[in-house]
């Protein structure tokens, strides 16, 4: 049967990969996950991983097929579902997150829960390929969901950025952190804005956003390490550390200035 579940979702998925639409980066997530439920963490991530896609099992991102093919694999059931979905307006980059649930095996109850955020690009064959990927725990029981909240930056004014802009918006940002604790995000919040805490559960929108920030340390030592945008240069993703922890950053520009679409910090 598995043998069975596996081919449907490879050759499925195979074809949603050729087209640029947030479908088609929605089918990838779950055929990801399905796979993976059906072949193991292992098998799972090689599969889906871009060849230079980073994963944060610890403080240090580090080359997730390098990480996962050292692993010797395991019994563990790792299930997840997305629920926020961002796509550029090239059609072939975006976002997804939502919960995931972990068992020691298919037969076992959940022993861990959390929320997983993965950045994905069409590859140069019309793959989609994961290029970065995190995830928090928390101890909140929530159900895997059927529905995904879409968000096509085509429906949206966006100014272009370089690789180069994004980079000095994220320092930026780490600046003011630092200067002016957590109320530094304020600016950079919109409606479409999307925090992942470690132990929170997550929160979208300016004003939850704010509620949550307020409940926080505030960051001591913060150090950019990297960046990456879409072909179109209208969406891109930031990557570093936080009092010796990762964040993930994904970023937009509008007519008002920098805007943080998703944030993820495992402090």
């Amino acid at each position: 049967m598995r043998y069975l579940i596996c081919a449907f979702f490879c050759i499925n998925g195979f074809a949603a990969s050729a087209q640029k639409n947030i479908k088609a980066l929605i089918h990838a997530e779950r055929s990801f996950a399905a796979y993976t439920t059906a072949n193991g963490i292992k098998k799972g991530f090689l599969q889906f991983l871009e060849s230079s896609a980073v994963v944060f099992p610890g403080a240090d991102a580090v080359n997730g097929i390098a990480l996962h093919s050292k692993s010797p694999g395991s019994n563990a059931v790792l299930s997840w579902a997305p629920e926020y979905a961002v796509i550029s307006t090239s059609g072939d980059f975006g976002f997804t997150t939502g919960p995931y649930h972990l068992r020691s095996s298919k037969n076992d109850t959940i022993s861990s829960r959390g929320q997983y955020s993965s950045i994905w690009q069409m590859n140069k064959t019309g793959e989609w390929k994961v290029l970065a990927d995190m995830g928090i725990t928390y101890t909140y029981s929530r159900s895997l969901p059927d529905h995904v909240a879409e968000l096509d930056l085509k429906k949206i004014n966006t100014l272009p950025f370089t690789n180069e802009e994004l980079t000095k918006a994220d320092q930026l940002l780490n600046q003011q952190l630092q200067e002016k604790g957590n109320a530094a995000y304020g600016s950079y919040l919109t409606a479409q804005s999307w925090f992942n805490i470690q132990n929170h559960i997550p929160v979208m929108g300016a004003r939850d956003i704010g509620d949550l920030l307020k409940t926080l340390s505030p960051p001591s030592a913060i150090q950019h390490e990297k960046a990456g945008i879409a072909a179109s240069n209208d969406l891109g993703f930031t990557y570093g550390k936080l009092n010796n922890s990762p964040y993930l950053r994904v970023w937009t520009k509008q007519q008002t200035g920098w805007g943080l679409l998703l944030v993820v910090s495992k402090q």
